[in-house]
């Protein structure tokens, strides 16, 4: 049996992703998908959703240090902290 704070990330990732069928553009459910696949060591298809929403919606609250965790556990340094800089710019 899985514990239940995994099946209740299973449950919320299958919600955002029922959200993101019926619109591409739901940032928050793209944000939790990401973040979901984070946390399951899975850094490359997380900065994936988390550059669709960069394109489009670059002051997306967090996006820039979600964006660094994802390349720092993929390994590059140098992106990471451009993101972390990044998140400091009030333009952003």
């Amino acid at each position: 049996m899985r514990p239940i704070s995994t099946a209740v990330e299973d449950a919320a990732a299958k919600a955002a992703a029922d959200r993101l069928r019926s619109n591409p553009r739901d940032w928050d459910a793209l944000a939790a998908v990401g973040t979901y696949l984070l946390a399951r060591d899975e850094a490359d298809k997380a900065l994936d959703c988390f550059h669709r929403i960069t394109r489009e919606n670059p002051k997306y609250p967090g996006i820039w240090r979600l964006k660094a965790k994802a390349f720092e556990a993929l390994g590059d340094a140098k992106s990471a902290d451009a993101c972390r800089r990044r998140s400091l710019d009030p333009q952003s």
